[in-house]
């Protein structure tokens, strides 16, 4: 396994960055990473995407998302906030197990860059400190909260790469 990551407290934010390599050109990468149609075969968790906006996904789409963890639904409103191909792509989504404030939800961005006759993919993902937590709880327990998510999302970019290799497999 070749995917890597790292967190790290920045204020009112839990950040994360998560990188890996595939052997795609970067355009068919980004292609794949914002259908969101798509990103139930490598979420690490069930999840179903339904478009609120009818045309293509592009600056300023919305989605709906429902997603299974713990046994339980949460709802996410998405939003598509950066759609510069291939390079970058970023949504951000309201809702879901943590709560955010309003105005600052969590945010998903992929970075995607030609490296070495493939590409390079990174995730970054900020979560702000859920509205519902202590600013003394979120200092002295949130790297730890964050740590211990890090796996998980190490989890997700591996998934993405594998989906990601098998395209180049099938020429899907």
């Amino acid at each position: 396994m070749n995917t890597r990551g790292r967190v790290w407290i920045e204020g009112n934010h839990a950040r994360s960055s998560v990188t890996t390599w595939v052997p795609l050109p970067a355009e068919k990468v980004f292609a794949y990473i914002s259908d969101f149609s798509r990103h139930h075969e490598w979420a690490r968790n069930e999840i179903t995407v339904t478009p609120v906006t009818s045309a293509p996904v592009g600056l300023g789409s919305k989605y709906q998302s429902v997603g299974k963890q713990g046994g339980k639904e949460w709802p996410s409103d998405l939003e598509v906030t950066a759609y510069e191909p291939p390079h970058r792509f970023e949504f951000t989504a309201a809702g879901g197990p943590l709560d955010s404030p309003v105005g600052d939800p969590h945010r998903h961005e992929f970075l995607i860059r030609p490296e070495n006759g493939g590409t390079s993919l990174e995730l970054r993902r900020s979560d702000p400190k859920p509205p519902s937590m202590s600013t003394l709880v979120w200092r002295l327990f949130g790297y730890l909260v964050v740590s211990a998510t890090l796996a998980w999302r190490i989890e997700t970019v591996e998934n993405l790469r594998v989906e990601l290799e098998r395209q180049k497999d099938s020429n899907s």
